[in-house]
């Protein structure tokens, strides 16, 4: 009978550092009294909560928002769902995404 080793293999430990990043999300879209509950939600339907959350208008006229996300301690699998949802999101212009060890 063999034992199982304690050791973590390759892939547990690829994987232990693939759920430490930092994914920063600069979204520009209409302001909507909407816009902010449809960004936030991509990250909670995955049980997440962001780190950080600003918000402001822009344009001069108030048109436009600016939204600043910040998600830590995430794999690059779920960084890269959440950059599908919120450029997919209604309202959305423009979605600049960075991923970064954390």
């Amino acid at each position: 009978m063999a034992a199982n080793s304690a050791a973590p293999t390759h892939s547990e430990s690829q994987n232990s550092q693939s759920t430490s990043l930092r994914a920063l999300f600069y979204i520009v879209g209409a302001a909507d009294p909407g816009l902010l509950p449809r960004l936030i939600e991509p990250m909670a339907k995955m049980g997440h909560v962001p780190s950080r959350v600003h918000a402001s208008r822009e344009s001069g006229d108030g048109s436009e928002m600016v939204v600043d996300l910040r998600l830590s301690g995430v794999s690059a699998r779920t960084a890269q769902l959440v950059e599908n949802a919120l450029r997919a999101t209604v309202g959305v212009r423009q979605v600049i995404a960075v991923v970064e060890p954390a």
